[in-house]
């Protein structure tokens, strides 16, 4: 069956090319030279003009005769070429080139004809690119030139304060029996949450601890200052209190390899929620012992300032998997409150408390 389409197609091609060729090569020899090669008369006066000693001079008289002697070959070669074309899949393109054409000119119409109905909009300019000036970050570090500042100012107050009475000291020094040396001081361990009222964010403590929370305060891990790490059963809370006044535009997308920033009408900071998730990602691969393995979940509470796009940053925040809620002056009231964003959770074990209070001492 597949011999027989083979020989129809072959056939096929042959019959069509062979009358279109012979048709074009008949024009051609009579419009240049008025020889029709399918008239009996014009090969005779042909073969009388060879016999007669025909001889050929001109350039139009040769290529009458390389047309002649190529007509054969050139009409083989062409029904051989032909036959190895794929003509199926041209005939598609040919049919379908008008429909893709009218598609194309449809669609340019349509987005012509959105472009018209579409506002324009014009994009704010970045706080970013307008940057104030910076002030401290919720890790509780100012800035490098107001800390040298204050260390100077604070070096002048000691020295004058302290020359009197070292003067006393040392008169007196001589007639007081010596003392033996006092025992080198032990590592401070972090503060219990409890003495963490005074400084305005008992209720904080509080929330956590009612949330059924062991509470570790002030701890710095990898350098950053966590105002509470919550320990129960399954999980560690790390907890951070900013307490920042002001209306902020939180932003939590790097910009020139720096960290996030939250900005206010004239100042920037870090951002809160990248210090936070900084220290988390500090403390999961240092966790020993019992607490070797457990989700460590980042929060951080709103406690004095207002977040102006906090609507937009919902779905941010929880793509970052960190918590974020307010407590006391925060706001807007949009923010989850503590007491709603905290769940209730079992106590840790003995063995949980003993390893992390080693490990953040």
């Amino acid at each position: 069956m597949k011999f027989i389409l083979s020989f129809c197609r072959f056939c096929s091609i042959f019959l069509i090319w062979t009358i279109g060729y012979f048709f074009w090569f008949q024009k051609l020899m009579l419009g240049f030279w008025r020889f029709n090669p399918f008239d009996k008369y014009h090969w005779s006066y042909l073969k009388q003009l060879w016999q007669s000693g025909w001889t050929i001079t001109s350039l139009r008289e040769w290529m009458f005769l390389l047309l002649l002697f190529a007509a054969v070959p050139v009409w083989l070669t062409g029904w051989a070429i032909l036959s190895t074309v794929e003509w199926s899949k041209w005939f598609k393109v040919i049919l379908t080139f008008p429909l893709k054409l009218a598609k194309k000119a449809w669609e340019k119409h349509k987005k012509a004809k959105a472009q018209k109905v579409r506002p324009k909009i014009t994009k704010r300019k970045s706080y970013k690119q307008t940057r104030p000036a910076a002030v401290r970050a919720s890790t509780g570090r100012v800035s490098k030139q107001a800390d040298v500042e204050k260390e100077s100012d604070a070096k002048e107050k000691d020295k004058k304060s302290h020359d009197k009475p070292h003067k006393e000291h040392k008169e007196h020094k001589e007639h007081k029996p010596s003392k033996p040396a006092a025992e080198p001081a032990k590592k401070a361990a972090p503060k219990p949450a409890a003495e963490k009222s005074s400084s305005g964010d008992g209720s904080v403590a509080d929330a956590l601890r009612s949330a059924g929370y062991k509470l570790l305060s002030d701890v710095k891990i990898a350098g950053k200052a966590i105002d509470y790490v919550g320990m129960c059963a399954d999980h560690l809370l790390l907890c951070l209190v900013d307490s920042e006044n002001g209306d902020w535009l939180a932003d939590e997308e790097r910009f020139n390899d720096e960290e996030p920033l939250w900005f206010s009408e004239s100042n920037h900071r870090i951002s809160p929620v990248r210090v936070i998730l900084n220290a988390r990602d500090a403390l999961t691969p240092m966790l020993t012992g019992s607490a070797r393995g457990m989700e460590v979940k980042p929060m951080v509470v709103i406690n004095q300032g207002t977040i102006i796009n906090a609507e937009d940053m919902f779905e941010v925040w929880d793509n970052l998997k960190v918590t974020v809620c307010r407590s006391g002056a925060g706001g807007p009231d949009e923010i989850k409150a503590l007491e709603n964003a905290v769940s209730k959770v079992k106590a840790p074990d003995d063995a949980v408390l003993r390893d992390v209070s080693n490990l953040l001492s």
